[in-house]
């Protein structure tokens, strides 16, 4: 990754929350620096919460005259250490550096992970607080058979509540931090992978499913009950009859112009399970 401003990663309402960054990375305000991940890992299975984050303390920073070990440039840099930090699935613009800056947010660790079972699908509101008619935000639900790539940041805790505050507009409890009781998530290695089309999506009248076979996954499944999700909870997400509006199938204008308010909202404990 060429180290570059994060103020001018671009951004505009039409193609929020993408585009995304290619690799791991940390931003200060300033700049985005690549983090190379560490492929010792790969030989896992499963990992638990505390040997991944001692496996991303160890992962490289490259910096423009030299590489540090990401604990380290933590340290340096007057941030929390990576122990003291807890993963959180980043599914819509949490994961836009752009948007990062935009929050204050500096020095958060961010990683590409895979789900299965679970996806990211486009909530049934609008935010018109920074341009009009405004953006969708994005939450989870589950699809037996389905298979994404995503964004894990570690936050400390200042960080996961000005994530939760913006997305809350300074109010309410609309947006809440959530255990997921389903999926699995695993370090993601390598390049795009590419989610299942919508013509290969099942629908049995109730439900939505997939039938095919998915790509082997290239990293160890990370151990679940240490992962947080920040979901929407005041309604959910867009269903109609079942159907949901993936995020990996639609974009968010032409989900705006074709389907918002156009169906019915899934109940978020009933579209997802949480501990």
């Amino acid at each position: 990754m060429q180290n570059t401003s994060p103020r001018a990663w671009p951004w505009s309402a039409a193609g929020s929350p993408e585009p995304y960054p290619e690799q791991a990375w940390v931003q200060n305000l300033r700049t985005m620096f690549g983090i190379e991940l560490n492929n010792d890992i790969k030989q896992q299975t499963k990992v638990t919460g505390d040997e991944l984050l001692d496996w991303l303390a160890e992962c490289t920073v490259t910096l423009e005259d030299e590489e540090i070990k990401l604990g380290e440039w933590l340290s340096a840099n007057g941030k929390s250490a990576v122990a003291d930090r807890t993963p959180f699935l980043l599914c819509g613009e949490l994961a836009n550096p752009y948007r990062l800056v935009d929050l204050g947010i500096s020095g958060m660790p961010i990683i590409p992970v895979r789900m299965d079972g679970i996806c990211r699908v486009w909530t049934d509101v609008i935010d018109g607080r920074e341009v009009q008619p405004g953006i969708h935000h994005v939450t989870l639900a589950r699809t037996t058979g389905w298979w994404e790539t995503t964004w894990m940041g570690f936050a400390d805790k200042e960080q996961a509540r000005i994530m939760t505050e913006w997305l809350n507009d300074g109010r309410g409890t609309a947006w809440r931090w959530a255990k997921l009781a389903e999926g699995e998530i695993s370090i993601h290695f390598g390049g795009a992978l590419y989610s299942p089309e919508h013509n290969q999506i099942s629908w049995d009248g109730e439900c939505e499913s997939i039938h095919i076979e998915p790509p082997k996954i290239t990293g160890p499944i990370i151990e679940r009950s240490r992962v947080r999700a920040i979901l929407f909870t005041k309604q959910g997400c867009y269903d109609n009859r079942g159907k949901l509006a993936r995020c990996a199938n639609i974009k968010q204008r032409q989900f705006h112009a074709e389907m918002f308010r156009r169906g019915s909202a899934g109940i978020w404990n009933e579209i997802i399970d949480i501990e």
